[in-house]
């Protein structure tokens, strides 16, 4: 079968049983090369194959090589813009027939841009390949049947499963897709390196929710008759890739029966190192990892155990962690220029390591399906992340915006580019004020360049009524702002705010009374006339100066939050309900607050406030999110309940403001749900503030 295209035809293959089935099976045994064949705008769905058995007989579309002599192989493969739904097992394979030797590698294979919905093993496939190119799929929700549907006894079944991978293959490229909620409980990655593969590139790809984390690193193994598979596999690139909350698959509308390991980036055993090789590192680089809070994920771990044998390469990524889980022990790799931020870890790498808030536009988490949610993982002007990489050679010369990388000097993590500033003089490194104008009437501000947070200088507010402040203009009527800066006090213990006023609504601040750098954040939507906004700094009283650095604003999109009074900014507890044997205790006040001017305040104990909200969609995936501190040695939780589901709630501990989620789906016959935050026991009350509600995805 060669130079065939088909197109434009709707194909299903369903049955009560599983048997070999597909929707499009090519077969070379011809001894030779067959050339050209182009399966494009198809809609395949319900191939009732076998979710275990071998990949290209049971396949939406199925491209095998049969073992013969001479050899048979396949040359310009092309499978584009096809919908793939149900398929068991999966949706697109590019094989042999079997394992073992005997078969060419098929060349010329793209596979792109296709939609791959609920297969019940992998999704795309590659054995046997050079210079494959798989590139801008969206592919969810796949795996659930792997592990439960082989094929007779005695025929090949694989219970384990992987979105996108590729085996015994050379120069692959796997580029711009999006994995969302594979479920597999054997393997479960969104991408697999699996055996016997050179010069594997991945790069700019989307991984959520994925059971197995966003990457499976095979070492070698013993696959009978296949010699590659012995080898371990070198020149692994993974670069400018964003995994988001991946292990975790509450959010997803199918889930696994049993779970395995959760590493984001998870080595089978030992890491593959080549002998011989130039490139026998795996070399992982400017990668953006979002993990929240209540997970036990590792960032980088092993079905060894926490030591494993071989070596990698840590480059430039920026992680933000705020689980309780870290990286793997080994000898010999390297770590260089990382910014890790969140929850701190003894195994976490030291050497050449940032460890502030990156300041990710957000918001965070995205439940994007798609690359969707990809532009709430840039960092903005102010970022640490900025110019903070170590330049690497063959960099690909972009980052995953497309943005062209610079010679020196680049960014860590996914982003190169930071978004435009709109604010001048954001870091005051001029050494003069410029554009800032001083206020309040006491000792006047001035620029200092005593510990600046970033640069060579910062502004230095006198001891009380003192500060700076600049107009900015040219913002846009009704949008959404973030703005953000880094700040401290000289005293500890003494307050100095990041504020916003006059943007055509109500003057909005946060405050720190932390004597080091810390980054602060707010958000505010402008008036429908108005554009432009006066943001500032300022130190109302105390004995000591205050210090602010690098301001940032940036425009964000802001999903519909569903949650009422969900900063509690009105002063009042409407309409939220205070809960609990001591509700008496529940109250709104400004010690309550996170950020703006007021927060929610439980007592001590049996003391919390509810919400109920309506207007929600039936069997329909939320977030539920919000900022909440206790006290030293006490907890205080967020939750949801009387939503057609199990209660469901996350427990924040310590006195530092955290944050916490929650993903829940409504019942089937569900419109409302309560949520909650509450604080059970203790001797100190609790605070809670910033909630939000968002459909996911």
């Amino acid at each position: 079968m060669q130079q065939w295209e088909v197109s434009g035809l709707e194909l299903r293959n369903p049955a009560a049983a599983p048997d070999y089935r597909s929707g499009i099976l090519a077969i070379n045994s011809s001894g030779g090369v067959l050339r050209h064949i182009q399966i494009t705008d198809m809609t395949i769905s319900q191939i009732s194959g076998y979710s275990g058995g071998w990949y290209s007989r049971n396949a939406g579309v199925g491209i095998q090589t049969d073992h013969t002599t001479p050899v048979s192989t396949f040359d310009d493969i092309v499978i584009a813009g096809n919908t793939f739904d149900r398929v068991d097992r999966i949706a697109i394979a590019v094989t042999p027939d079997r394992d073992g030797e005997g078969t060419g590698l098929t060349t010329g294979v793209k596979i792109r841009n296709n939609v791959i919905r609920y297969s019940g093993g992998d999704d795309i496939l590659v054995v046997k390949g050079q210079g494959a190119l798989i590139e801008g799929n969206d592919a969810a929700y796949g795996g659930t049947k792997s592990n439960w549907a082989c094929p007779p006894s005695g025929q090949y079944c694989n219970g384990a499963s992987a979105s996108i991978w590729m085996a015994g293959s050379l120069d692959t490229v796997v580029q711009g897709n999006s994995s969302v909620c594979h479920v597999n409980e054997s393997d479960g990655q969104a991408f697999d390196v699996d055996w016997g593969n050179r010069n594997t590139l991945i790069q700019y790809n989307y991984s959520r929710n994925n059971r197995g984390g966003f990457i499976l690193i095979m070492p070698p193994i013993n696959v009978s008759g296949e010699p590659m598979s012995r080898v371990p596999s070198d020149g692994t690139v993974i670069r400018y890739n964003i995994s988001e909350d991946d292990t975790r698959t509450d959010p997803c509308p199918v889930q696994p029966r049993s779970n395995g390991p959760r590493d984001v980036i998870h080595f089978a055993g030992s890491v593959p190192n080549r002998a011989g090789s130039a490139s026998a590192q795996p070399d992982i680089y400017n990668n953006t990892i979002y993990i929240p809070q209540n997970r036990g994920t590792y960032v980088i771990g092993s079905r060894s155990g926490v030591n494993t044998n071989g070596s990698f390469l840590f480059r430039n990524n920026l992680v933000v962690n705020y689980g309780t889980g870290g990286y793997v022990n080994t000898t010999g790799s390297t770590y260089a220029n990382n910014l890790l931020y969140g929850t701190a870890h003894s195994t976490a790498p030291t050497a050449g390591t940032i460890t502030e808030d990156p300041q990710l536009t957000g918001p965070l988490p995205t439940g994007a399906t798609g690359m969707a949610g990809i532009e709430a993982f840039r960092p903005v002007a102010s970022s640490p992340a900025a110019r903070a990489g170590v330049t690497i050679a063959n960099n690909g010369g972009r980052d995953l915006f497309g943005t062209t990388l610079p010679t020196a000097a680049p960014g860590i993590g996914a982003f190169e580019a930071t978004l435009p500033n709109p604010i001048q003089n954001s870091g005051f490194d001029s050494g003069s004020l410029g554009a800032w104008a001083t206020s309040g009437s006491g000792t006047t501000s001035s620029v200092s360049s005593v510990s600046p947070a970033r640069g060579t200088h910062a502004v230095q507010t006198g001891a009380a009524n003192s500060g700076v402040q600049q107009t900015v203009s040219g913002l846009v009527p009704g949008a959404t702002y973030r703005l953000t800066a880094t700040l401290r006090v000289q005293t500890a213990d003494e307050q100095i705010a990041l504020g916003v006023k006059n943007y055509g609504g109500t003057e909005a601040y946060a405050k720190t009374t932390s004597s080091v750098n810390t980054p602060i954040a707010l958000t505010f939507t402008m008036g429908a006339s108005s554009t432009a906004a006066t943001v500032y700094c300022y130190k109302n009283s105390g004995t000591g100066a205050g210090y602010c650095d690098a301001f940032s604003l940036v425009r964000v999109t802001a999903p519909t939050n569903l949650v009422a009074n969900a900063g509690f900014e009105t002063g009042v507890l409407t309409p939220w309900a205070a809960t609990g044997s001591n509700a008496s205790a529940t109250s709104v006040s400004a010690s309550g607050a996170s950020s703006g001017s007021f927060g929610l305040v439980t007592g001590a104990s049996s003391s919390g406030a509810q919400q109920t909200v309506g207007g929600l969609a039936p069997s329909t995936t939320y977030v539920l999110t919000g900022w909440l501190r206790a006290a030293a040695g006490e907890s205080i939780a967020l939750g949801v309940k009387g939503a057609g589901a199990a209660e469901a709630f996350r427990s924040v501990s310590g006195a530092t403001y955290s944050p916490a989620s929650i993903a829940f789906t409504t019942g089937s016959a569900s419109t409302t749900a309560t949520i909650y935050c509450y604080k059970n026991s203790g001797s100190s009350t609790g605070a809670c503030d910033e909630l939000t509600l968002t459909k996911l995805g």
